[in-house]
């Protein structure tokens, strides 16, 4: 009988001693990889979002301003939404260069700085992403105002409240709010 409760302290022993080894190598493992330093993300400037250009779902919008796309407004709503995203299209289309070098300027400047930690020359790139973009957002905020126009003909006030509710979301503001 001592035999083998000996025996059974002795494998009890050997197994605990080999859960706790293990657990303190996973442990050890984990310190380890907590150390290593994390890689910074890839900078990702959206210039399109900075700009506000928004390109929208004709039937995601009318369902979230409860608009039925078969009748007389939904289908005058979805000619003034069909040109109007026609047209930002078009200037996104134009002024392809001048988004693509902003947006390669901007995220340049994000590694450089990320690199060596030297942020002093933001407030430059800031101005030259400004002046550069200045005639893209003009126009943009021109479509924008006639795209508001449009929409209030068309719209009843509750359904208007939505749309701009909706808009808001998308961080997309109109000059008549």
């Amino acid at each position: 009988m001592k035999k083998i409760v000996f025996l059974l302290s002795i494998m009890t022993f050997c197994s605990v001693k080999a859960q706790y080894m293990n657990g303190g190598l996973q442990n050890q493992r984990q310190r380890q990889m907590m150390q290593t330093p994390e890689k910074a993300p890839e900078p990702n400037f959206e210039v399109e979002q900075y700009l506000g250009i928004v390109v929208y779902d004709i039937e995601k919008t009318s369902k979230k301003i409860n608009l039925n796309l078969t009748s007389d407004e939904g289908k005058s709503f979805s000619d003034i939404l069909t040109t109007y995203n026609n047209k930002i299209k078009q200037i996104k289309r134009i002024n392809s260069f001048t988004l693509n070098s902003s947006k390669k300027l901007v995220e340049d400047f994000q590694k450089n700085a990320i690199k060596t930690r030297d942020f002093s020359n933001q407030v430059e790139v800031q101005k030259k992403l400004a002046t550069d973009l200045k005639p893209i957002s003009e126009t943009l905020k021109t479509e924008d105002q006639k795209l508001d126009v449009d929409i209030k003909k068309v719209l009843s006030e509750k359904q208007y409240e939505k749309w701009i509710k909706f808009n808001k979301k998308l961080n997309k503001t109109f000059s008549g709010e």
